[in-house]
């Protein structure tokens, strides 16, 4: 009877975890989307040569301004200029709470979102 009843508390925590755990993994993703996202539109708000009819996003400016977000908000990521696009790749480690009783460790989120610049 107790190995049963250790096998049982076992089992229902495990899926408590994986309910409890997997929620905050899937709510931290949608933060960590919007973040990079957000970096991206505002490094692709940086233009430059717009009255040579030659836009294009200022590497420099752009990148110093993706990384002053994400340092605001305490995360740390990859900010990628190119000619009309900006890609922020943002990292997170997501500690685990109850899956961590069961041997599971901390997880890494990593996001990538990309901005274009269009004509209109």
């Amino acid at each position: 009877m107790t190995g049963f009843v250790v096998s049982l508390v076992t089992a229902i925590l495990a899926v408590a975890g994986l309910v409890f755990d997997g929620s905050r993994l899937v709510a931290a993703r949608a933060e960590l989307a919007d973040h990079a996202a957000a970096s991206a539109r505002i490094a692709a708000q940086h233009l430059v040569d717009v009255r040579l009819g030659e836009e294009r996003i200022d590497p420099d400016e752009g990148r110093s301004a993706a990384m002053r977000y994400l340092a605001f908000r305490g995360l740390e990521g990859n900010v990628r200029v190119n000619r009309l696009t900006v890609e922020v790749t943002v990292v997170e480690v997501v500690p685990m709470t109850l899956l961590s009783a069961v041997g599971v460790r901390d997880r890494v989120m990593v996001v990538t979102r990309e901005a274009e610049l269009v004509e209109q």
